[in-house]
């Protein structure tokens, strides 16, 4: 694979040797090619009449071997990519970040005013003081700064990773997720004019040509370096990783016993329903028996520290912040106390 030859099928076949899913872009143009005419609304202009809303990942077109919704027909079948390459030979090369387990990063050229602003420069990062007005102009400015912050090396120097330059004159330089990672897209959150392309997103591959210009790989390095440490704590810091959720362990809930006779069995009734209240229930949970076991508060029946301390408890073991949860509490322990509940007849 050269910037000399570049034959869309011969870059499609080479990646998905690599073990890097590919899929066809429209000739021409860097959006994934669809499938059948019922998988694109059209634009405003011309809206597609065919048109039928669908979730992507079932769309019949991939069971019939289509080329549709880029990322999630990509593949490193040979005989898929050949067919679909022989339909459309002019078809650019678009590869799938997340299925081919790829980081890029995205320096982007796109010329502007960058911001004075240091937190909207490059977040969350301390620069030095003595920046020369003017001296940063685009991406590449700024990925120099990041690397000079984290006493660095450029990506694409040390180590040697696959560096394709845009159209517009930005970089992408690829790099392997460390096993075991999965990482998310974004744009601007590392720094201005610097995106992620990562799990839904996609790269164009380097020899595809667009109506803009040539994808091109620079240098003779045609590897793919592991996305270097300094670099991964970054966009972990920027919230570009996605870490799998823990289930939280739920043990018994055992109450402690709080007044007596009628009182303890409504005090016991609250607390359950705190302690077993699911997300986005819990908060309105929380207020409500503060506010029930608030009238008894203000009655004389109850402590209301008391009261506030074993509600948190119970809130605590169903997973709602701490901060959260007092809040509500007070809220409804405020409220009920200024409506003492009577107890005419009840054992208390």
């Amino acid at each position: 694979m050269t910037a000399l030859t570049p034959d869309p099928l011969r870059v499609a076949l080479w990646l998905a040797t690599q073990g890097y899913a590919v899929h066809p872009l429209a000739p021409g143009l860097k959006v994934p090619i669809r499938g059948c005419g019922r998988c694109s609304p059209g634009t405003a202009e011309r809206p597609n009449s065919a048109y039928v809303e669908h979730d992507g990942r079932a769309c019949p077109c991939h069971a019939n071997g289509r080329p549709c919704h880029g990322v999630l027909a990509a593949t490193t079948d040979v005989d898929r990519i050949t067919a679909w390459w022989a339909r459309t030979p002019a078809a650019g090369v678009g590869v799938a970040a997340g299925p081919s387990g790829l980081v890029i990063l995205d320096v982007d050229c796109h010329g502007g005013d960058a911001p004075t602003d240091p937190e909207r420069l490059l977040p969350g990062i301390e620069l030095p003081n003595d920046i020369a007005p003017g001296s940063v102009v685009d991406g590449r400015d700024v990925l120099a700064l990041l690397v000079e912050a984290r006493r660095a090396t450029l990506p694409g120097s040390a180590p040697e990773t696959l560096t394709v330059r845009t159209p517009s004159g930005g970089l992408h330089y690829w790099f392997r997720a460390p096993v075991g990672t999965q990482w998310r897209h974004g744009s601007g959150e590392l720094g201005w004019q610097l995106d992620v392309r990562a799990g839904t997103s996609y790269a164009v591959a380097p020899g595809t040509v667009t109506r803009s210009g040539a994808y091109v790989a620079l240098g003779d390095c045609r590897t793919v370096a592991e996305l270097p440490v300094w670099l991964a704590r970054d966009l972990d810091r920027t919230g570009h990783r996605i870490r799998p959720e823990r289930p939280r362990v739920v043990l018994p809930w055992r109450s402690r016993r709080v007044g007596s006779g009628y009182v303890a069995a409504a005090v016991e009734a609250e607390l359950r329903a705190v302690a077993e209240a699911q997300p986005g229930t819990r908060n309105e949970t929380v207020n409500r028996a503060a506010f029930s076991l608030g009238t008894l508060c203000g009655a004389g029946r109850l402590d209301r520290g008391q009261v506030a301390d074993v509600l948190a408890d119970a809130a605590r073991h169903a997973g709602l912040p701490d901060r959260e949860a007092m809040a509500a509490i007070r809220s409804g322990l405020d409220a009920g106390g200024r409506h003492p509940r009577t107890l005419t007849g009840a054992a208390a």
